[in-house]
Parts: C-alpha cells; sequence; structure tokens
C-alpha cells in the first residue's frame, strides 16, 4: 500500500491515471536516486579506462539501479514524479554513453577546457581557465575521437566560442593531480550534460559567462530570469484554475487520440465563459492562446530551474563558477525552421546524451561517413527517439501512462526528414533556404507541425495532474483578486520528510 499523504492525493480527484499510479508506487526516496549515480562517479573516478570487465560488472548494476527506480517510485508532486522516470532514463543512457561509448581516459574531446578548482600544480594555477598551461587558440581542429565524430564537426563549440587544441585537463595527465582535483573532474564530467567547459561542447550553445564576470552580475541576471519566468507562471497558474480545458479529461485530445465529447460538447464545455462563441475567435484561443501559453510555461519552468539551481551552486554552494552556467536557451531568431528550433533555440541539456548512441552506432559500429544520409537519419532518429523515451517513462512514472508523450518526439524525428524535403525542393526551385522566401518557408511549416503536433506532448502531462497543481508559491496577482491566499503550496513539511522505513528512519522522502 503507497503510504502518500492524503492532502497530496486530494487534489488530484479529477485526474483518474494519476489516483490509480499514486496507489501502486511508493514516495520517491532521495538516496535511491542518488546510489546508482555515485556508484557511476565511483566507477568513473577510479577506473576511468573503459574495459569489458569494468562495463559488464557496473553497468547493469547501475541500470537496474534506475530500472528500480522508475518501477517502484513516484511523487505526489506531477513535476517531481515526471522527474523520477525521465532521470532514470537518463540516467542509464548516460552511464550507456561514458562506459561503452565514449572511453572517459582515453577520448580527445573527455577534457578540461576550463578548470576552476583553484588547485596548483607544479607553478600553475589551474583557476585561471587554463590547464597545465598548454592551451593555445586555434579556428578548427578535425582529430578523431573516440565516438568515431571529429572535434572539428560535432563536438567543437559555436563559433563564437574560443576553442583550443591542447588536451585540456583529463587522462592520462589527470591521474597525477590530487584526489580532490580528480574528483572534481569526475562530477563535472557527470554533471556537463551540455558539454559546458569540455571540448566536447554542443555546438551553438551561447558563450557561458567569463571567468572574471563578478557574482554580483551573475546573481542579478539569474534573479531577473527568475523574476520574469515567476510572471510567466504565476499567469499559467491562473489559467489552469479558470480553463475547464486544462482540468476536464475529456477535454484533451491529440490527432491521434479523439475526444469523447462530440464537437459541440467540446466546444461548449472546454471553453471559459469569457471567450466568444465564434468559432475563429475559439480556433484562435485554443490553438494560438492555449498552446503558446503552455509552451512559455514548459520554458518557463526550465529556466527557473536552471537559474535557481545556477545561484545555487554558485554562491551558497560555491562547487561551481559563473562560467560553468552558459545561457540554457539559444537566441530565438534561430528558431525559423524545425531544424533551428530543436538544435539552435531550444535547450540543449540533453543534446550530447540522445545523439551520443547514434553517431556511435552510425560511425564506429557501421563505419559510415559524416556526410552519409543514412548516418544523418540514424544520429536525428537516436535524438528524437530518446527523447522519447525519457518523456515517456517520465509521463508513466508520473501517472501510468507515456504513449503519446514518447509518440510526440517520435514525430518530432518525421518532421525532421519532411523539412530535409522542403529544403531540397527549396534549393530546385532555386530559394535559398538562408534568404527572406526560404526562411517564411520554413517558418510557416515549422509553425503548422508545431500547433499540429504539440497537443500530443500536453496530451499525457494534463492526464498527470498539471491543473491540480500551483505552479508558483506566492501569487500575488491572485490574492489581489481575491482568489485567497497569497501563498499556494501544502506546509513545507509535506515536501520532504523522513521516512521511518529507510536508511534506519534517515532516509528522505521527497
Amino acid at each position: 500500500m503507497a503510504l502518500f499523504p492524503l492532502l497530496s492525493i486530494t487534489p488530484f480527484a479529477q485526474f483518474p491515471a494519476r489516483l490509480q499510479i499514486l496507489s501502486t508506487k511508493t514516495p520517491f526516496l532521495l538516496h535511491e536516486a542518488l546510489t546508482p549515480l555515485f556508484l557511476l562517479f565511483l566507477t568513473l573516478l577510479f577506473y576511468p579506462y573503459k574495459s569489458f570487465l569494468r562495463n559488464a560488472i557496473a553497468l547493469p548494476v547501475i541500470v537496474g539501479l534506475y530500472i528500480r527506480l522508475a518501477v517502484l517510485y513516484s511523487s505526489s508532486h506531477w513535476g517531481l514524479a515526471f522527474c523520477v522516470g525521465a532521470g532514470a532514463y537518463f540516467g542509464s543512457l548516460q552511464a550507456f554513453n561514458l562506459l561503452v561509448v565514449k572511453d572517459v581516459g582515453r577520448d580527445e574531446d573527455v577534457r578540461w577546457t576550463i578548470d576552476d578548482t583553484g588547485i596548483q600544480r607544479n607553478g600553475s594555477n589551474h583557476g585561471d581557465g587554463t590547464t597545465n598551461g598548454e592551451a593555445y587558440i586555434t579556428k578548427g581542429n578535425t582529430s578523431p575521437t573516440g565516438n568515431g565524430s571529429t572535434n572539428g564537426i560535432s563536438n567543437r563549440p559555436s563559433k563564437d566560442v574560443t576553442k583550443t587544441t591542447s588536451p585540456g585537463l583529463g587522462y592520462p595527465a589527470l591521474a597525477t593531480y590530487p584526489l580532490r582535483q580528480r574528483a572534481r573532474f569526475t562530477f563535472s564530467l557527470l554533471c556537463a550534460s551540455r558539454g559546458v567547459g569540455f571540448k566536447f561542447q554542443v555546438r551553438r550553445v551561447k558563450p557561458p559567462p567569463s571567468p572574471s564576470d563578478s557574482h554580483i552580475s551573475f546573481l542579478a541576471t539569474h534573479l531577473s530570469y527568475i523574476f520574469t519566468t515567476y510572471v510567466i507562471l504565476d499567469i499559467f497558474g491562473y489559467a489552469l484554475a479558470h480553463d475547464p480545458f486544462f482540468y476536464t479529461p475529456g477535454c484533451w485530445k491529440t490527432p491521434f487520440h479523439p475526444s469523447t465529447l462530440s464537437q459541440e460538447q467540446w466546444t461548449a464545455v472546454c471553453f471559459p465563459a469569457p471567450v466568444p462563441q465564434g468559432p475563429t475567435i475559439r480556433w484562435l484561443y485554443h490553438n494560438i492562446a492555449r498552446k503558446y501559453l503552455s509552451l512559455f510555461a514548459v520554458y518557463a519552468i526550465l529556466s527557473q530551474l536552471f537559474s535557481i539551481t545556477a545561484i545555487l551552486f554558485t554562491i551558497p554552494i560555491p562547487i561551481t563558477a559563473p562560467s560553468s552556467w552558459a545561457p540554457l536557451f539559444g537566441p530565438i531568431h534561430e528558431a525559423t525552421s524545425l531544424r533551428g528550433f530543436w538544435t539552435a533555440y531550444w535547450h540543449s541539456i540533453f543534446k550530447k546524451g540522445f545523439s551520443y548512441p547514434g553517431e556511435w552506432v552510425a560511425y564506429k559500429v557501421l563505419g559510415l561517413q559524416r556526410g552519409n544520409v543514412l548516418a544523418q537519419v540514424i544520429v536525428v532518429f537516436s535524438a528524437f527517439w530518446n527523447s522519447a523515451g525519457l518523456h515517456g517513462i517520465g509521463a508513466w512514472t508520473a501517472n501510468g501512462r507515456g504513449i503519446a508523450a514518447a509518440g510526440y518526439f517520435v514525430i518530432q524525428s518525421v518532421g525532421f526528414l519532411v523539412e530535409m524535403v522542403i529544403i531540397k525542393l527549396l534549393k530546385i526551385l532555386g530559394v535559398d533556404e538562408k534568404g527572406t522566401l526560404g526562411k517564411m518557408a520554413t517558418f510557416t511549416w515549422m509553425m503548422v507541425w508545431g500547433l499540429w503536433s504539440c497537443e500530443i506532448f500536453f496530451y499525457d502531462f494534463l492526464a498527470g495532474g498539471v491543473a491540480a497543481s500551483e505552479p508558483v508559491a506566492w501569487s500575488t496577482w491572485r490574492w489581489w483578486t481575491g482568489e485567497g491566499k497569497a501563498y499556494r503550496w501544502g506546509p513545507p513539511g509535506e515536501w520532504l520528510r523522513w521516512d521511518v522505513d529507510s536508511l534506519g528512519g534517515w532516509g528522505i522522502r521527497v
């Protein structure tokens, strides 16, 4: 029997799938999530070189613990419940990438280009952004890496980011460094899913703050992000409470999940009273206002968590520097096509982790050339299908189903292929893809595809009880309008509590 506090279950009375999953799983325990990550950390710290024996022992144990985490646990908050499954999937993928795909001890791109530990060795201060005094500037480097790609192509940073040709700080030289610095390197590697500060940094990531930037400016920047995203989420919280679409199961639909309501019933039930009756206005409200507000809410949640984490681990817990925190999202002007949206603008937290298996299969296992069409298809499908796995398992731990969340990312890979055909047709017609007419064509395609497909993504999250939650702790707006107290969340004691049945009563349930 589940041991979720009753107060944390009550808000989900309108979401039967959410109630069902809460009745079959137990509260998420913090140490259950950290154990496989800690084992991967120890494995890479003491055995950084790839070997069959190391992987045969470590990988099944780590992946098995992550599977156990996803099968047994959930959380009373839909967002944390999603993170249980998503974290288990990405943790398993990360272990596979760092143990099988990559060779941390030998690959050329697993190198620190910025070492902010401040530990001195051999007269060189490694806290000034250099490594062993060997770094020098270059505009290109195409030495092969252990995953079959080349540093000058898939693993180089954006054109605006300076790159070094030195190996950087890594093995084998790292083996002679103090344990503290080797531990810091390994910890940073596990956290650097975008490769910020490493030679495998994702392309087109905005440059991080300079090591000379002050903590004051860093704090001010991220506090401004937190305030802006707070306003977005407060508006979203108001919409959740006042728009029946978000909390009425019969209103949710996708191109593959038609509503059980007739069109007349759906129109009558699923719109707030203030929205005019006209079909054009209601189409615009549903396809523009609702969908874009939901997209902005996803953007705000990710940005706010990123900024809170950046501040937390740079100022009160100073284990990183501002230079470790490159902006999460790229320039919006790059989002003029489906490819531009996903590769340049949208966050790239999982981009390397998702694409590495495809690159490994295409370039290492099959030995294909980078320009090969089949290789490109494999890499694109790898990225989106791994994203499908992460979001699908995350939705499953939240509400017991995730086919819609996974399906959304599967069809994005199809959308990429369709866009490739569109770009080929533009070339045949003599239209420059980067010109005004070309950008108008790809932007129109992106908008049509996005508005059609995004309902698939929202379906499982709505079933997971998003509308039963409060996006912000304090809502000044809703308090001012007389809709209850400003404080919207439950008692803090319900967020974290000691679990009497684990770790001798010292386990933390979330």
